[in-house]
């Protein structure tokens, strides 16, 4: 996937970090893609919230055209990373969005730092313990990304993150480039997400929103539960909700950015 937009970097001991920094206005919004994604896919909220707001979109290393060092990928390696860019480039008390694993990082991050954000949105993050139900399912799944057919692998796992009637097109970019991604980003970043450490139950410092996609496992209620003041909302979309319905996605985002500023 690409980005007419242009591609800054910083580095940080030897690692290239790429980014996009637009707009202008306050609040900042800082935009964390998922596993195996890039800043792309949040390409409508750039292009939705950039007149107004200043907005950085940033490729996590091993992702997009951050450099990909043969390591392992964590969820704390992340927040270093992203902790340290938003130093970096004056990025002062942003509202954080995260899609998917980024909203697992945005909440480690905000847990952590509490005063680098004033606000957090996770888009459908896997932020409750995997069911038993899943379990064996999973295990397969990090057991075939370790595999020599980790591509065909991942190719199917992202298969299974769509409805019927999500757009084909769609579909098929998203599962090509993701499918691209290094084998050692693909297992190693997917098994730390998921670790029960990350995912701790308990009150998030900063308001927070989480918009919860038709097709998630947990249930609204349950999210809400595990993180007390958490704002749940339901969202008619697949797991990529802020690709297939941008438009909505923007409004309720604006709606929360709105609330916090």
């Amino acid at each position: 996937m690409t980005f007419d937009n242009p591609i800054r970097t910083e580095v940080r001991d030897g690692v290239s970090l790429a980014y996009m920094d637009t707009g202008s206005g306050d609040p900042p919004l800082l935009f964390i893609h998922g596993w195996c994604c890039d800043r792309s896919y949040w390409r409508d909220q750039l292009l939705g919230f950039q007149g107004r707001h200043r907005t950085v979109a940033v490729d996590l290393r091993g992702h997009g055209d951050s450099d990909k060092p043969d390591q392992d990928y964590t969820i704390a390696g992340f927040v270093d990373d992203v902790a340290w860019l938003c130093d970096r480039i004056g990025l002062d008390r942003p509202v954080i969005v995260g899609h998917s694993m980024g909203g697992v990082i945005g909440l480690n991050l905000v847990r952590r730092h509490p005063d680098v954000a004033r606000g957090l949105v996770m888009g459908d993050s896997p932020v409750t313990p995997l069911p038993d139900s899943f379990r064996a399912t999973a295990d397969a799944v990090f057991a075939g990304l370790k595999s020599p057919a980790y591509v065909n692998v991942a190719r199917n796992f992202v298969s299974t993150m769509f409805r019927a009637d999500s757009d084909p097109a769609l579909r098929q970019t998203i599962i090509d480039g993701m499918a691209a991604a290094p084998q050692r980003v693909m297992w190693t970043a997917l098994q730390d997400t998921v670790s029960p450490a990350n995912i701790a139950a308990g009150p998030i410092p900063v308001p927070a929103l989480f918009v919860r996609a038709s097709t998630a496992s947990a249930s609204a209620d349950e999210i809400a539960a595990r993180y007390p003041g958490l704002r749940v909302e339901e969202f008619d979309a697949s797991h990529f909700l802020q690709m297939e319905k941008p438009d909505a996605f923007n409004e309720l985002l604006g709606r929360f950015v709105g609330d916090v500023a």
